[in-house]
């Protein structure tokens, strides 16, 4: 029929979109939405009012006042202070989407499940039934607009203003396009691209450049530079390099949104604390005498309170040398001779012996992390096994002409750690102010170049037996008799090295004859 008529965007001889859907089994599969296949129906209302609920504030509530709430809600619930652990989780969790602003406006459009699946809308389904029906299901790709660059400031802040948390106000300047000055470029016709003719000789060639009068953008605009204030709030706790972005407070673009304005938390250095995490360190020196007999100091903390430590009563506070900022602690290993342990669970094995690269591989290789516990080595070859030091220590068998390496008691090493610390004096958590790490001191000891003979004898008669008695007299003369005394090793180790490497040249030109090696000329 000439008279037909058919939809916009529809072509003769080809089913509409509609009329695709329903060519199939009379309009559709058995048992299935087709809407919801299609991913144009969102599955079910969407809940975007708990988070709210749990911290009973409403959604127009801004940062500040969700902060405040937090507090006062992590106060009331929290599972030290009588508390219900499941409620305090909630608060948790709900203070983590709602202070995060990019995380909010997401939870405001999709709801936790659009948290979970990275923002996507209701569905989340192939886009066109023929995709399920050839296997392809296609994912659809956002077409949202252009943006435009983010604006990246470095902020310092110091160690004080972490602990108690600040709120800055900073002045920015940005570019924003004058309200009814847009127009289509004239030039290129809001293209953005102009053709021009080239001529080579007899050839002609079309040449697509960007438009020189809009710079490429398809618009002409005027634009102004305003002063803006921004509210930048440094979360009690927050990490160095912690990112806190303004969405949309960079350079306004044409035909497009602005980029964000992001800033960059630089922790400075502090004269006295220094910060691992949440854990708080001080550097003090202390005398033998505090160290034997106990000590108190007062000490500032970063709030400006008065804080008076002091050891417990008959305590003694034993040297340290664990270095906490040293970086990644090394895995130590036990070795055990002719022992195996058959009966743990092999997860990999190796035609090497070369222990170093083996261990290298459970500390930094394939296998961190894979809660490797031992590996053995016998013939050039290597067995790794899945075990706990438990579970090791429990299965270890004699076995000829095997070495086996299982990883040290965690008990040993963390025994030569112990530091002295003030227990909750420490960084409030990140995101969790409520709680705070611990105040650790690292504390040298400082002793006396010399001890009065008197005073010696007393210390004798108070302290333990002195390990190394021996029953020699200092006239004994089938001794030798030693005083120590200090030296430099540096000085020592260098002196010797350069004799050596002395003698060695002087040996090295008897051996050519002398002269400093210069040969004569023979006639």
């Amino acid at each position: 029929d000439c008279g037909a008529r058919f939809q916009p965007g529809q072509q003769l001889g080809v089913p509409s979109h509609d009329a695709r859907r329903s060519m199939f089994f009379g309009g559709g599969f058995p048992g299935f939405d087709q809407e919801e296949m299609m991913g144009r129906r969102p599955r079910g209302e969407v809940n975007t009012s708990k988070f709210y609920e749990a911290l009973e504030v409403d959604k127009g509530a801004s940062q500040d006042q969700i902060r405040k709430q937090y507090r006062k809600m992590a106060a009331k619930h929290h599972p030290d202070k009588g508390g219900d652990d499941e409620k305090f989780k909630e608060i948790q969790k709900a203070y983590e989407v709602l202070s995060d602003p990019e995380k909010r406006q997401q939870y405001d459009r999709y709801g936790e499940e659009g948290l979970e699946n990275g923002g996507g809308g209701g569905g989340g389904g192939p886009s066109d039934l023929f995709d399920i029906l050839s296997g392809r299901q296609r994912q659809r790709q956002p077409q949202g607009a252009r943006k435009g660059q983010n604006v990246v400031h470095q902020l310092s802040v110091s160690l004080e203003e972490i602990y108690m948390g600040k709120t800055r106000k900073l002045r920015m300047r940005r570019e924003v396009i004058e309200p009814g000055s847009m127009m289509s470029c004239t030039d290129c016709g809001g293209k953005g691209m102009n053709i021009r003719v080239v001529r080579m000789g007899p050839m002609i060639q079309q040449v697509q450049e960007g438009c020189r009068a809009c710079d490429g953008q398809g618009s002409q605009y005027q634009s102004k530079q305003v002063q803006e204030v921004m509210e930048v709030v440094v979360p009690k706790g927050a990490p160095d390099g912690y990112k806190l972005t303004f969405h949309e407070k960079a350079d306004e673009i044409p035909n497009g949104i602005p980029g964000d304005v992001v800033f960059v938390l630089q922790e400075v250095a502090h004269p006295e604390f220094k910060r691992k995490g949440a854990d708080l360190y001080v550097k003090r020196t202390i005398s033998l005498v505090e160290a034997l007999c106990g000590f108190r100091m007062e000490l500032t903390h970063l709030d400006g309170r008065k804080l008076l430590i002091k050891s417990a009563p008959g305590q003694v506070i034993a040297p340290c040398h664990y270095d906490p900022f040293k970086g990644e602690e090394a895995v130590e290993w036990e070795t055990h001779s002719n022992m195996d342990c058959p009966d743990l669970e092999t997860i990999a094995k190796a035609d090497t012996d070369d222990i170093d690269k083996l261990k290298q591989v459970i500390s930094k290789g394939q296998l961190r992390g894979k809660g490797v516990g031992a590996f053995r080595v016998a013939n050039g070859k290597s067995t790794f096994y899945r075990a706990s030091a438990e579970q090791v220590h429990a299965s270890l068998r004699p076995a000829k002409g095997v070495t086996l390496y299982t990883l040290a008691d965690p008990a040993k090493s963390a025994a030569q750690r112990m530091m002295m610390a003030v227990e909750g004096e420490g960084m409030p958590v990140f995101k969790s102010p409520m709680e705070q790490g611990n105040l650790f001191l690292i504390l040298d000891i400082q002793f006396p170049d010399a001890i009065d003979a008197h005073a010696a004898a007393a210390l004798k008669a108070a302290l333990p037996s002195p390990l190394h008695a021996p029953k020699v007299a200092d006239d004994d003369a089938e001794y030798d008799v030693c005083e120590l005394r200090k030296l430099d090793p540096v000085a020592s180790f260098k002196a010797t090295v350069n004799d050596a490497a002395n003698d060695a040249t002087q040996e090295d030109e008897r051996e050519q004859g002398g002269g400093g090696g210069v040969q004569c000329a023979q006639q």
